[in-house]
């Protein structure tokens, strides 16, 4: 989870506001200005209790969504054939938020994280990779992933094994398959932040996968010393280490981050079942068949649900946002997203776990003011696993809900606050691509069926 590092994607007005209120800071001379803010404040406070109040109360879209029209099981969204965007619905809308991605792509390149920035984070490469890929735009998926996958630590780099220290003890850990987890557009890793973050290489072995789908031969392409496929081994050697994954089958966070989320393992599991298939595919049968056993004990291990953690939303959606669920199972987890007041008529609140660790009143109101914003990223993926349900209802309504939200540039706001119709924080990389994809998985069960209206 982005927030374990003190990064977060989609930042919230008021998490912003309300952070700068520590312990220390509380004097706040009086004055226009100030006595305005407080009033803003206030304002925001009181119109967010009055929404928590009404989620939590009987609301009538809910029967609307969960009846809605059910579709038969759907292929998983890394598995639908590539369509151009014109064949998509909303093909405007889709279109534009293409252009977003490719517009912070430097020919050949990477892809930026947002707009302004000089952040390059793999999991944003990854999935604008998948987008990219699915929708007739393989040569730049293709460049976004060679210049990721040129930059993951192999062995023999300087800077391949690291240590961490826990419990009082000191652990040794080989890092070659994974990344540090933010770069600079130069290339170089941002090594004063994290590194190893297990989910990364996940979501990069499914980008990978689902360009050799559509280019076989993409394996066998040299990135200096390696083809990718050794990249994909390494990767899949790095997702099964003791490091990653426990004796029980649950994914860690990173090496020095031990705790396991549902989401995060999700894409693990299905990053090391398609692993195991491409190196079936180049003749490396051992490594696919001992790869697709580590699969088989991390998705049963998700399946039992013991010692998981749900830092966020998507964590109550896992399977079903990856096709990993059969729908009887995906509805169980838009059950479980109800009965926790995650579920809005725009989407899932952007709830984070933090809210019940905080120590202080002032850490705990920030939590749980910024719960009252949704999320893009995981609405948009929050819709995909409700197709996977067959409740298309709900993806209908976050696609009409999302498409009036949807800026000039074809990016989506950070955050949105639903009862006062603001929104905020900075378009992403990420929500863009996960919007195509949820227009790919509705056109997949529907077809084109013409346009939606959108402002």
């Amino acid at each position: 989870m982005a927030t374990l590092d003190g990064v977060r994607r989609n930042s919230c007005l008021l998490s912003r506001v309300l952070h700068g209120l520590r312990p220390g800071r509380w004097r706040i001379r009086a004055g226009p200005g100030r006595l305005a803010l407080l009033g803003v404040l206030a304002s925001l406070v009181a119109v967010a209790v009055s929404y928590a109040g009404a989620s939590r109360g009987q609301m009538g879209w809910e029967a609307g969504l969960t009846g809605a029209r059910q579709v038969d099981a759907v292929a998983p969204q890394w598995a639908v054939e590539p369509l151009h965007p014109a064949q998509l619905r909303n093909a405007s809308a889709v279109t534009r938020a293409i252009r977003f991605i490719l517009d912070l792509q430097p020919a050949g390149t990477y892809i930026l994280s947002a707009p302004g920035t000089d952040d390059v984070v793999h999991m944003d490469v990854a999935h604008s990779a998948i987008a990219l890929a699915k929708t007739g735009h393989l040569a730049e998926a293709e460049a976004a992933m060679d210049w990721l996958l040129g930059r993951m630590t192999v062995p023999g780099d300087p800077d391949e094994l690291g240590a961490y220290s826990a419990g009082g003890k000191s652990y040794r850990v080989d890092y070659a398959g994974s990344w540090w987890d933010h770069f600079r557009s130069s290339g170089a890793p941002r090594t004063d932040l994290t590194r190893g973050r297990a989910e990364g290489v996940g979501i990069a072995l499914i980008a990978t996968y689902t360009i050799y789908l559509e280019d076989p031969g993409y394996l066998s392409h040299r990135l200096g010393a390696y083809s990718v496929a050794d990249r994909v081994a390494f990767a899949a050697r790095y997702l099964v280490s003791p490091a990653i994954q426990r004796e029980d089958g649950r994914f860690n966070h990173r090496p020095d981050y031990r705790v396991s989320f549902n989401e995060e393992g999700a894409r693990m599991v299905l990053g090391l079942q398609l692993a195991s298939e491409m190196l079936d595919g180049v003749g490396r049968t051992r490594e696919a068949k001992e790869v697709e056993s580590h699969a088989e004990l991390g998705l049963s291990a998700l399946l039992g649900g013991k010692g998981l953690s749900q830092g966020m939303a998507y964590d109550y959606y896992a399977l079903g946002i990856w096709g990993l669920a059969t729908p009887q199972y995906a509805r169980q987890e838009l059950s479980a997203v109800k009965a926790a007041g995650l579920a809005t008529p725009y989407g899932v609140r952007n709830w984070d776990w933090q809210f019940h660790h905080a120590t202080s009143p002032l850490d705990r109101f920030r939590w749980w003011a910024q719960a009252q914003t949704i999320a893009p990223s995981e609405t948009f993926d929050w819709a995909i696993a409700s197709i996977t349900a067959g409740q298309i209802g709900n993806a209908l309504e976050v696609e009409s809900r999302w498409l009036a939200l949807q800026l000039p540039d074809g990016g989506f706001p950070g955050s949105y606050l639903p009862v006062v119709g603001l929104s905020f924080g900075p378009p992403a990389s990420y929500s863009a691509a996960r919007f195509v994809m949820l227009e790919r998985m509705l056109t997949e069960v529907l077809g084109s069926g013409g346009e939606l209206a959108s402002s």
